[in-house]
């Protein structure tokens, strides 16, 4: 499946893939891929739903692809679906995709060098009795779940939005040891 997207990609040709979501649910895409990356130990292929609006591409496991139909057309992109891929890597914790937003955090741990190599888009903006206050740009959801892995080093200062989803999650975890 790699080489055969690789090639589909190189020639801008546009794919219907039959595919299994997390819920194992089967569903078919026609999509417009545009890139192949490999993290978090599988190959994902970045892609522009056919027809949809998007600034930004999908992500789909490779792995859960169990068929893929070349058309016989050819793609080109449109101005503001163009992307760099190395920022979009930098920026997206564990390929969960969503909007781009800027998130300020403390870090209380051991070693401050550990967020920062795992965030690359990451700045220590202060720094007070061996608490760090950082600053990222990042795209979805994978944050949430790698901040909540430092459990109480972290505390999420803004946007309030996102302050809120890590309130509310950390309610659901406490309710799961009553």
């Amino acid at each position: 499946n790699v080489w055969l997207l690789s090639e589909c990609i190189d020639i801008r040709q546009p794919v219907t893939i039959t595919y299994y979501r997390m819920d194992r649910k089967e569903v078919k895409h026609r999509l417009l891929p545009v890139s192949i990356l490999f993290t978090e130990y599988y190959f994902y292929l970045l892609a522009y739903k056919d027809g949809a609006k998007s600034r930004l591409p999908y992500y789909f496991r490779i792995d859960r692809i169990t068929k893929i139909t070349r058309h016989r057309t050819t793609y080109t992109l449109t101005p503001d679906q163009d992307f760099d891929e190395g920022l979009l890597r930098r920026r997206s914790q564990f390929m969960w995709p969503g909007k781009l937003r800027t998130i300020r955090f403390e870090f209380s741990g051991p070693s401050v060098q550990a967020i920062l190599d795992r965030l690359p888009t990451a700045k220590i903006i202060d720094v007070k009795n061996k608490t760090y206050t950082l600053e990222a740009e990042v795209y979805g959801d994978g944050i949430k779940m790698y901040l909540l892995s430092q459990g109480s080093w972290v505390k999420v200062l803004a946007p309030q939005e996102f302050v809120d989803e890590m309130k509310t999650e950390i309610e659901k975890m406490k309710k799961m040891y009553k």
